[in-house]
């Protein structure tokens, strides 16, 4: 939401309204932060616990909800709004999760300990590496569910802070 305001003429009547706009912004920019904020616990609870769904991902070690963050930038301008993953986040599978994709076959070795454990055929197989086929994900955009669930709660949240901010 922008707002464009120029007035001519009485210095004072400019510096009331340009204060106002001030104001307005500074509120619109910590409702920004309290509505990250709650959109990402909102993307926690409603599609990174439970069973795994259509928009839904099933968080097991913790690492894709303690790297989901939330941020606001003030450019001057504009006021954004951020949910997501960073760069170099603890879980750099979360991107595949959400969107989808493939990876290539790849060689996974044994780096912490002597050798990799895991099932087949009910049986523990232990190996220091193995050929990975490669994997095919289907998207599941729990961000963008969670962002199109809340959306007009957030809108209805920065309207309302900023024309309480003109009262």
């Amino acid at each position: 939401m922008r707002l464009a305001l120029e007035v001519v003429g009485v210095p004072e009547a400019q510096a009331g309204i340009t204060g106002g706009v001030a104001r307005m912004q500074i509120a619109a920019f910590n409702r920004m932060r309290v509505e990250m904020v709650d959109l990402r616990n909102y993307t926690i609870v409603e599609h990174m616990h439970g069973p795994t769904g259509a928009n839904t991902v099933r968080q097991v070690t913790g690492n894709l909800v303690r790297s989901l963050v939330s941020q606001v930038e003030d450019d001057g301008t504009a006021i954004t709004g951020v949910v997501g993953f960073p760069q170099g986040s603890p879980a750099p599978y979360a991107r595949i999760l959400d969107m989808g994709g493939t990876t290539r076959a790849h060689v996974i070795e044994a780096k912490k300990k002597q050798s990799l454990a895991f099932m087949a055929d009910g049986r523990m197989i232990f190996r220091r590496m193995v050929n990975h086929p490669g994997s095919n994900f289907p998207p599941r955009p729990f961000l963008e569910s969670a962002l199109t669930e809340q959306s007009a709660e957030i809108v209805a949240g920065l309207k309302k802070a900023m024309f309480e901010e003109l009262q």
